[in-house]
């Protein structure tokens, strides 16, 4: 406690205006007119006390901490507090020294009962005639019993119960404390509306079982907890959050999720364990940041009815105007009334069931009943007050499940001010913010087919048509249809990439421009200092003959300069050479100095690159065997350093896991007879995987070592079914990297074939007795009835390890990919089939896998999109600029829209050009200046107008330049060609659309009269001819 420094300045200014209140009471402070004193005490700490009490406010508003078993003593003339405490707060208290016409005295509580007594008792015998106090609180301990003894023990003495008075002070809010509260709204806004409205949405639109409460421990996880950090990614999506001090915020209470038809819109209601269901989801919850508490409430409608809608539209008019009549001088009880009022007459129904108060005011003390919003509190409110409004109704008649009800709720922290209140928690209000329709993708599929049809009716050129059997086969329809949707998609693509784009530049200028401009940044790198010797009696006796010595224990070179032993490092040796002469040999020591290699990225970073710098230094001598030896240990020595320093790099992000919790008391889930990969031991063993307590675990049969995977360590959770593949697939990509054998993987996965070995397709007498096609097809349908059982037993398991992981609080869910929006590209070195899951792209059935998450992408740029080109590449920059982009190359063009479809639906945002791009010297340029790269426009090199693209491309089409006219004419002239043949048009469709529309019997009897035609006219010739080209076919 001794590191505790008391906020002295804030103390007296705050106590004084306690005083000054007290001095000239009215209003809410007019208890304090006829008292001579204010006695606070707080007494032990007791869990079964609310923990928000008036008294810990107070003392948390004059102090900044709480002090347990203390007593505070307000005199009002002279103005003096006297503190009452153990010897340890009084230390701390003593820092606040006389200031302001206020007296600080300090007394001690003596260990002594009786010492206590008597300081106790001299206390109360400075009392005369009303003091005031917060019986309410109901403080319990030691000294609290010792307080009440002396009191009553005096005799003349009476309790008034000043709550209403201090709640009026505590009540307006000074600039310091709306700051801290607008701080706390805006995480309890944020964890809403960025974390917990996409999680439910989730969870609904997948049709996971997961029950209110769990679901309200993973909110209340994001905040963070003795075990780990707070979710930084979370917090980043609100730039205006700025630097939190997360070990001064907490959750008001564990947050408030309900669903299901059983709603309860108390103050004390809490989340049961009852699975999440959609219909209406209500969600509160509340932040404590700074001892400052917020709160916000809202109803989530999934596949409401009309009448639900219009009901949340109505609580969002009456909210409107609440907070409108919320202002400096309104009573509480005529905007109670004049809100109730309102609802009544736009639905009778809801202000039935509207609730008994619209809210309370917040602070330190999260619910202060001394300034509840009913019909009943005649307080008038003034300027800075911070209230939680609460628009609610309970209990409404659900028309879609018949006997049961729904509640509809929308809560925010507001502030009072002089034309109305101001909603500090505000977002995630409208109706198409908390409206989630689970049809919906299914009408969106029907709608634009509806909406075509006119367009093309009304269109000026006749659809081209011809009648057959009744039924009328439009022509070219099909392409123009195809063709207006692929321009309405390009224009949707382009309008989202635009915003895309911006928002990428915007959002990089602020991530970096906090960083000393961005230069620090990219972290430099570290300089290491290299010690061969500390001491010159270390240096080996050998260097006494002066001649070259490699100290290999010591990992350095002497080398005899003038006279003088001169030790090297073997990492300030760039490489040896040794040049052969007629009786000499020379032996030339290059060393590591800067500017060596020209456009390229220092490997060593040096502390001063401007100091001289010895290049190299050569020796001649006789004696070639010794030379050689030299030159062999130095060439072995700097192979074994730069070894080292390859495994240590590459060995630098891998993690020691935690301990694997194995499940007691029942037997793990098991997942039998699969096969892991990478191997153990690099070779194919089969096994067990079982789910424990924090983790998996792949439990070899044979002597192989065994795999833990902790779920603090899954990143993703796929599963791939066997689908055109002969595997079926469980696949963890993992957050760090983790050894298996003496190999680094970030990539862990188990699976089985589809091909039963033990089935016997050559023998049997189910085989002999049975052949052909009859046999394939039962032996087609055992198949499939293997696979669907494999998948079945493999997706099972795959939501079982999900299950475990949410169970633990953490956040994982089974990943499948989507096959039909599936591509092929050459990631490695091989081309594969790479597939779309919901966050990720991947290729996970051969090695090397390849995992790329989509929130980590920057941008994605598609090289070589041009005319005649039949692939192209696609690169993937990622958000942590130090690491290299990842490419997928030879892509067919056939999906270069499906792609761009799916990336812009993903919200990635995209960028194309016609030739491949020299990415490591773009990324040195990035790296060198963040900052400046984003304010000079960042990636929007990559989307410029197409000027240079067209340079280029005209350079490769040069010899076609001649006729370049040409084709500019003859394109420009393609609307009054199909002007001029307009008129034909009729005439031209019925004749070409005739044989269209002609069935297969008319074309047969066609085809028959041209051949007999055909042989009419040529006469016998052509049997001759028949027979000649027989003939000399046969050799």
């Amino acid at each position: 406690m001794s590191d505790i420094r008391l906020d002295s300045a804030t103390f007296f200014k705050r106590a004084a205006k306690i005083f000054d209140s007290w001095e000239k009471p009215s209003g809410d402070t007019q208890a304090l007119e006829d008292i001579n004193s204010i006695a606070i005490i707080l007494g032990d700490p007791n869990d079964e006390v609310a923990s928000y009490t008036k008294t810990t406010a107070l003392q948390l508003w004059l102090l900044g901490y709480e002090f347990p078993s203390t007593l505070m003593v307000f005199e009002k003339s002279p103005r003096k507090v006297t503190f009452v405490c153990g010897s340890s707060k009084a230390k701390l208290i003593r820092q606040l020294q006389p200031s302001d016409g206020i007296e600080i005295d300090v007394k001690v509580r003596s260990k002594d009962a009786t010492a206590a007594k008597e300081t106790m008792e001299e206390v109360v015998a400075s009392l005369n005639g009303k003091f005031g106090s917060l019986p309410k609180d109901r403080p319990i301990g030691k000294l609290v019993d010792e307080w009440n003894s002396a009191v009553e023990s005096k005799g003349d003495l009476e309790v008034v119960d000043v709550a209403i008075p201090i709640s009026a002070v505590l009540a307006e809010k000074d600039g310091e404390e709306l700051k801290t509260i607008i701080t706390s709204a805006k995480l309890t806004s944020t964890v809403m509306i960025n974390y917990f409205k996409s999680k439910m949405e989730s969870i609904i639109d997948r049709g996971t079982k997961m029950s209110h409460e769990a679901l309200a421990q993973l909110v209340e996880e994001k905040i963070g907890n003795e075990e780990k950090g707070p979710d930084m990614k979370l917090w980043n999506k609100n730039p205006s959050l700025g630097e939190i001090d997360f070990a001064s915020s907490e959750f008001v209470y564990s947050p408030v999720i309900q669903s299901g038809g059983k709603y309860d819109l108390k103050v004390t209601a809490a989340s049961n364990n009852d699975n999440l269901k959609p219909g209406i989801i209500l969600a509160n919850m509340g932040i404590r940041y700074k001892n400052y508490c917020s709160n916000m409430g809202r109803t989530f409608l999934i596949s409401p009815s009309k009448k639900q809608e219009t009901q949340y539209t109505t609580l969002l008019e009456v909210r409107k105007e609440a907070l409108a009549l919320l202002k400096t001088g309104a009573v509480a009880s005529d905007v109670y009334n004049s809100v109730h009022q309102s609802l009544e007459t736009k639905n009778a129904t809801l202000a039935d069931s509207f609730l008994k108060n619209l809210g309370f005011a917040t602070g330190m003390e999260y619910r202060d009943s001394s300034f509840l919003l009913n019909a009943k509190n005649n307080r008038e409110l003034k300027e800075n007050m911070v209230l939680v409004l609460t628009i609610g109704v309970a209990d409404l008649p659900d028309a879609k499940n018949k006997g049961k009800t729904y509640s509809l709720l929308l809560s925010d922290t507001v502030k009072i001010g002089q034309n109305g209140a101001v909603v500090l928690t505000e977002g995630c209000t409208r109706l198409s913010d908390v409206v989630m329709d689970m049809e919906e993708e299914e009408e969106e599929d029907v709608k634009p087919q509806i909406d075509k049809k006119p367009k093309i009716n009304n269109s000026p050129k006749k659809p081209r048509s011809s009648t057959v059997g009744g039924r009328v086969l439009n022509a070219k329809t099909r392409g123009a249809n195809r063709e207006q949707a692929t321009q309405t998609t390009a224009e949707k693509i382009k309008t989202n990439q635009q915003r895309l784009h911006a928002q990428l530049n915007a959002d990089g200028v602020k991530r970096w421009e906090a960083d000393a401009g961005g230069k620090n940044g990219a972290q430099q790198k570290v300089v290491k200092r290299y010690e061969s010797y500390r001491r010159e009696e270390q240096l080996p006796r050998a260097v006494e003959d002066r001649r070259i010595y490699v100290d290999e224990q010591r990992q350095s070179v002497v080398l005899p300069i003038n006279g003088y032993a001169v030790p090297y490092h073997i990492s300030t040796i760039k490489n040896v050479t040794k040049t052969e002469e007629s009786n000499h040999m020379v032996l030339r020591i290059n060393f590591q100095s800067p500017g060596q290699i020209a456009g390229k990225k220092e490997d060593m970073p040096f502390e001063d690159p401007d100091a001289n710098f010895i290049r190299s230094v050569s020796f001649r001598s006789q004696d070639q065997r010794h030379m050689l030896k030299v030159y062999e240990a130095i060439t072995a020595l700097k192979k074994a350093a730069v070894k080292r320093e390859t495994e240590r790099k590459e060995l630098a992000d891998v993690i020691e896991q935690e301990k694997l919790i194995e499940v007691k008391g029942r037997h793990p889930y098991v997942l039998k007879n699969v096969f892991p990969r990478p191997g153990p031991e690099g070779k194919k063993t089969d096994g067990n995987v079982e789910i424990h307590q924090n983790g998996i675990r792949f439990r070899p049969d044979g002597p192989a070592s065994k795999i833990d995977i902790l779920f603090s360590n899954i990143k993703h959770l796929f599963f791939q079914p066997s689908e055109k593949e002969l595997i079926v697939i469980i696949h963890v990509h993992l957050k760090a990297p983790i050894m298996l054998g003496k190999k680094k993987t970030s990539d862990v996965q188990f699976y089985r074939e589809v091909a039963d070995m033990s089935f016997d397709e050559t023998g049997g007498k189910k085989r002999r007795a049975r052949y052909g096609d009859e046999d394939e097809i039962e032996q087609e349908q055992e198949d499939r009835k293997r696979r669907a059982e494999l998948d079945k037993l493999f997706h099972d398991f795959a939501r079982r390890i999900e299950t475990a992981a949410q169970a633990q609080q953490f956040e994982l869910e089974v990943d499948v990919p989507f096959r039909e929006l599936g591509f092929n590209g050459v990631p490695h070195k091989s081309i594969v089939a790479l597939l779309p899951t919901t966050n990720c792209l991947i290729h996970i059935s051969e090695l090397p896998f390849t995992v790329i998450t989509l929130s980590e992408v920057e941008i994605v740029h598609l090289e070589r999109v041009q005319f005649g080109l039949k692939n192209f590449d696609m690169v993937f920059v990622l958000q942590d600029l130090k690491k290299p982009p990842v490419h997928i190359n030879s892509i067919p063009v056939a999906h270069l829209d499906n792609v761009k479809e799916w990336l812009d639906s993903c919200d990635v945002p995209i960028s194309e050009g016609p030739v491949n791009l020299s990415w490591p010297a773009i990324m040195k340029t990035v790296n060198e200046d963040p900052h400046a790269f984003y304010a000079e426009g960042g990636w929007n090199f990559l989307t410029g107008s197409g000027s240079d693209d067209g340079s280029e491309e005209s350079e490769e089409g040069s010899e076609f330049e001649g006729d370049s006219d040409v084709f500019d004419e003859s394109s420009g002239s393609d609307e009054d060609s199909e002007s001029a043949f307009e008129g034909d048009s009729d005439s031209a469709s019925a004749e070409s659309l005739s044989d269209e529309g002609e069935d297969w019997d008319e074309l047969e009897r066609k085809a028959k009269r041209a051949d007999e035609k055909h042989r009419t006219d040529r006469g016998g010739d052509s049997d001759d001819d028949g027979k000649k080209k027989k003939k000399g076919s046969r050799r």
